[in-house]
């Protein structure tokens, strides 16, 4: 009998070992708590991969939303300016070109306004050792937007572009 009590608290210890691991190597995805804009269409997201591993099966999108008189929210999907990413390179320190830190590019199209609505922005990754997933969703209201380019790296930095005089 002890034989079958010690089998199962081991296969218990077991599982929460397991469980607690997948914990640890799941997909740690940050994404940016502002827009940096460029002239008056151009936005850039940035999302950095915190991960000591690759992220596969990368789906994101951009959508402006708005409520109509009903109530109803209206919602339209903003294309990428470059063809759809799917794997994330790992995060290093030694990287000098940060790969793990990808700038999203979107033109905005010109019948939006910002002022009669907002922008969410969403991205689910997959793990690529553990294939576990992460999926991480941001709305961006109109005071969320700032002119300027992302820091290069980990960074979520905005930095301030001088405007050239014609």
């Amino acid at each position: 009998m002890s034989e079958i009590i010690t089998g199962v608290i081991s296969g218990l210890v077991a599982s929460a070992v397991f469980y607690i691991f997948l914990l640890l190597v799941r997909p740690k995805i940050r994404v940016s708590e502002k827009v940096a804009i460029e002239g008056e269409t151009l936005i850039r997201i940035k999302v950095v991969n915190r991960t000591r591993c690759i992220l596969t099966n990368v789906k994101y999108a951009l959508s402006f939303c708005r409520r109509s008189g009903e109530g109803v929210c209206i919602v339209e999907e903003i294309q990428p300016l470059k063809t759809p990413l799917e794997v994330m390179s790992k995060y290093s320190c030694w990287d000098k070109n940060a790969e793990y830190a990808i700038r999203f590019s979107y033109k905005i199209p010109s019948h939006i306004r910002m002022s009669e609505g907002w922008l969410e922005f969403s991205i689910h990754a997959n793990h690529g050792f553990s294939n576990t997933s992460a999926c991480v969703k941001k709305r961006y209201e109109s005071t969320d937007v700032m002119s300027g380019i992302f820091e290069t790296g980990p960074s979520m930095k905005i930095l301030a572009v001088p405007r050239q005089n014609s």
